[in-house]
């Protein structure tokens, strides 16, 4: 047998893609963490758990650990909440960025750091704001040399392809979608689907509490940080405000933030207040390089009450754990930056994902070991 059996529930960020990308992730950054740490970390195929579950192996025969990693479908919710015709996407965008504009709680996020308040508006302001003003800035030198028309419409064409190549180059259509996403989260109700969907995860994630691991981690990127906060509700409901100390919530590349500090989301909020409550290990990392991440902020920031949750947030600091000409390379590329929380590095940080999810560490240790490291 093991000497280390660990659970895993996986919860993806605001994105179509469903289990066999994550699979395919996982297994080769696997190979690349294998060949930096000198493990040999295996695999396994993908298997069905139903209803709307995806599970497979990952085995560390080097550390004599075996690690259940189950991927927590909502591809198909997110399916149905992706807006397709393009003009319907401007018009939800702009109004999205109206209410987010006049519905933040202000006295709270004009104390973040600038990097931060401006991941609120990077989406919009890179996909729509720019191109806009590039075509007006170009305007009036194309009016004078081409006439009023055609110069008018070679600003408009040249704004056009401006937007076109952001759009493509930081996936800003996939972004627009991810804040009209999440002005509908703050809502006072979620969407049935989305509710029914979180509450069948919390009922996957509390039947393991009763059966036997050694670690049970409960680990959610991007839009899924938020959707863990229904999520982490019920099962603090179901256990009595405590979950055992072998679970752990990891976030990582949160952005709790942008909903927790909306003044209109009362729902959200009383969630929020009742898992910062809750007696349970929380491991948050956030880079402020990574523009779809509320980096560095207390998710509870927003609650009335003193937080109860162990919390532990750090930088991944990949500065650290990156040759420079590889971190310059990856900074460039903010969209991929945002699955780097998912990734390995050349050299292993004691929080990097494969290291926690296939290691035979326990997260605590993996923190304390990460402390060591980086905070002296």
């Amino acid at each position: 047998m093991p000497a280390f059996k660990r659970k895993i529930f996986y919860l993806s960020g605001f994105d179509p893609r469903g289990a066999r990308f994550y699979h395919q992730l996982y297994a080769e950054q696997a190979a690349l963490f294998g060949a930096n740490a000198g493990r040999e970390i295996a695999v396994g195929k993908r298997r069905r758990e139903p209803p709307h579950s995806v599970a497979w192996t990952v085995e560390d025969k080097s550390g004599d650990t075996v690690s259940d990693h189950v991927f927590l479908g909502w591809d198909d919710v997110v399916r149905a909440h992706w807006v397709k015709n393009p003009l319907a996407l401007l018009r939800r965008s702009v109004v999205a960025y109206w209410n987010f504009t006049r519905l933040l709680d202000w006295p709270i996020v004009r104390t973040f750091p600038f990097g931060v308040r401006f991941a609120f508006y990077y989406p919009g302001v890179s996909t729509i704001l720019l191109p806009v003003l590039f075509g007006l800035l170009l305007a009036l030198p194309l009016i004078l040399l081409l006439g009023s028309t055609w110069g008018v419409a070679a600003a408009g064409l040249v704004g056009l392809a401006v937007a076109l190549f952001v759009v493509k180059k930081i996936q800003g259509f996939w972004l627009l979608r991810f804040i009209i996403f999440n002005d509908t989260l703050a809502s006072d109700r979620l969407p049935a689907d989305v509710d029914q969907r979180m509450a069948e995860f919390a009922g996957q994630i509390r039947t393991s509490l009763d059966e036997d691991w050694d670690e049970i981690l409960f680990v959610t990127h991007s839009n899924g940080s938020i959707l863990a906060v229904p999520i982490m509700a019920r099962l603090l409901d179901a256990c009595g405000g405590a979950l055992p100390d072998r679970f752990s919530l990891v976030t990582l590349g949160s952005c709790i933030a942008l909903i927790g500090n909306r003044k209109d989301s009362r729902r959200f909020h009383a969630l929020l207040e009742q898992v910062g409550q809750g007696d349970f290990r929380w491991l948050d990392i956030g880079s402020i390089t990574d523009g779809a991440c509320i980096a560095g902020i207390d998710p509870c920031v927003s609650c009335a009450q003193p937080r109860r949750a162990r919390l532990f947030q750090t930088s991944p600091r990949w500065f650290k754990y990156c040759d420079p000409a590889t971190y310059q390379a990856r900074r460039r590329n903010k969209y991929e930056t945002h699955f780097d929380y998912l990734r390995t590095f050349d050299r292993i940080s004691p929080l990097d994902y494969l290291a926690i999810s296939s290691g035979p560490r326990p997260l605590a240790a993996s923190i304390e070991a990460f402390k060591a490291e980086n905070h002296g």
